[in-house]
């Protein structure tokens, strides 16, 4: 189900000249937010077709976005039931199909914005934009966190924190918090989990000195180095309890909590290793020559990931996006989304199904488009900028 099924993926610009992260999407996309209105967040299918349950859903999308270089795609509808978070000063619920907002009760105005954090079943919500570097910001204090379910109407606070992650199992998120210092390799940093209602589900653990968490598994913390360019570089599965470390990966580009997949060096080609830590089988996915993963992320269910290859050509870099089977490293790249390698692209995988949402910033034009396995087409949609700042956000 394109877009039915399906919600946007943060509108948010990560600057053209970026390394490849080895740090989870939803902390890499955090950036400088660019200009959209939310009133003015408008579906092209719906405008060109209003009111029409005639409309073709094939109709692709309009000549000026074809004269801005965008993607081309089907325009297919929004579910009307779909809502997403928009992260501004007040943050609100925004429905795609009727361009209409309503508040989110439970969190006060706040000029620094909120960061949204994607668990199962809904968001962790955490005030001001402290969390969102590598090692977190070390001269503000913990900060009060939520947890937004699904289309509720209010938040719930659960607690504070410098930095959230979504735990291995429903219903739970890990809270790391830390004194302010300014030696972010040194400062001790203290993780917790708690419930969505705020109950503690365990003692307070002390994180090794240098790592915060990237990923919450089934077989423990997947742990990160603070620092990228001094001191130990690989990320670590480290068991809380025992405090013991399992084994290590270099250069991580996506993990869930059940499967971490890493880029170790190139030879010939590149490849992306994936481990499914429940049974301990690799699989590899090899991509193009001349291509490298520039970042990665699992579906819901664990049997696909998502990837932006990024290769030179001819006329100079570009980027697009693939899907690899992650049990046979299979790869299927997604019609229309090979774009120039200055074009900013964000993508995720927004709902409890895998349906796959992908991010287009062009100058002068941002566009959204959505992918589902067995899809030959994309489903696009056209984000028209207006005089408000504001953040959709999935994950």
């Amino acid at each position: 189900m394109l877009f039915g099924g399906a919600a946007v993926e943060d509108i948010l610009s990560q600057g053209g000249d970026r390394e490849p992260s080895r740090w989870p999407r939803r902390l890499a996309v955090i950036g400088a937010v660019a200009l959209v209105a939310v009133a003015g967040l408008v579906y092209l299918g719906r405008a060109r077709h209003p009111h029409s349950a005639a409309a073709d859903p094939s109709t692709t999308v309009s000549a000026r976005a074809a004269e801005l270089d965008g993607i081309g795609g089907a325009v297919l509808p929004w579910a009307g039931s779909l809502r997403l978070p928009v992260a501004g000063t007040q943050p609100v619920w925004f429905s795609p199909a009727t361009g209409l907002s309503t508040p989110i009760g439970g969190l006060p105005t706040d000029s620094a914005g909120y960061q949204f954090t994607r668990a199962d079943g809904g968001w962790v919500v955490r005030a001001g934009s402290g969390g969102e570097t590598i090692g977190g910001d070390l001269t503000v204090p913990p900060l009060p966190v939520w947890f937004l379910a699904d289309g509720a109407r209010s938040a719930t606070r659960i607690g504070a924190a410098n930095q959230v992650t979504p735990a291995a199992t429903a219903g739970a998120v890990w809270l790391t918090s830390y004194p302010p210092s300014a030696e972010p390799e040194t400062v001790a940093r203290t993780a917790r989990e708690v419930s969505v209602s705020g109950a503690p589900l365990g003692a307070p653990v002390r994180l090794p000195t240098g790592y915060a968490i990237y990923q919450a598994t089934d077989r423990g913390l997947l742990l990160a180095p603070v620092n990228q360019g001094t001191g130990p570089q690989a990320d670590r599965l480290w068991d809380p309890a025992d405090q013991k470390v399992s084994r290590t990966f270099d250069a991580v580009i996506a993990a869930s909590s059940a499967e971490i997949a890493w880029t170790p060096p190139c030879a010939a080609t590149c490849h992306v290793q994936l481990l499914d830590l429940a049974t301990g089988r690799r699989s590899a996915v090899e991509l193009p020559a001349g291509s490298f993963a520039e970042g990665a992320a699992f579906s819901p269910s664990g049997g696909l990931l998502a990837l932006q290859v990024m290769s030179d050509q001819a006329d100079g870099p570009s980027t697009r996006l693939e899907v690899a089977s992650a049990a046979e490293g299979r790869l299927t790249t997604l019609p229309g989304t090979a774009v120039g390698g200055d074009t900013v692209v964000d993508f995720g995988w927004p709902t409890v199904g895998d349906s796959m949402v992908a991010e287009f910033i062009f100058p002068g034009m941002v566009q959204l488009a959505s992918w589902h396995p067995g899809a030959s087409v994309l489903a696009v949609a056209v984000v028209r900028p207006g005089q408000v700042q504001a953040s959709l956000v999935v994950g």
